[in-house]
């Protein structure tokens, strides 16, 4: 394995240049990971929630969290969990359907 093929954090965490990680702000690292080359995290498939009527503030909401010293390996698609409804599976802002 090359490190110059990979991002070494200060946490720890190892993240190939080939990997495609896409919202980034919406994906939680826990540490020491390893995250291989193709490897494709949706972190922009996240859920919008309504904040509770009074309060302006919406809450932090995170698509993915990976958990520490977990390893992706080459191939790999994490995306934020949806669920099928009439046909149609329904997961953040992305629908398919389904046969």
């Amino acid at each position: 394995m090359l490190f110059r093929s990979f991002f070494v954090k200060d946490t720890g965490n190892k993240v190939s240049r080939k990997s495609q990680i896409i919202g980034t702000q919406n994906i939680i690292l826990g540490g020491k990971s390893v995250i291989q080359a193709e490897v494709i995290i949706r972190g922009d498939l996240v859920r919008t929630l309504d904040a509770p009527a009074g309060t302006e503030k919406k809450a932090p909401v995170v698509a993915v969290a990976i958990g520490r010293y977990c390893f992706l390996s080459r191939g790999c698609v994490l995306k934020p969990p949806g669920r099928v409804m009439k046909g149609y599976v329904l997961s953040g802002q992305a629908t398919a359907f389904v046969i």
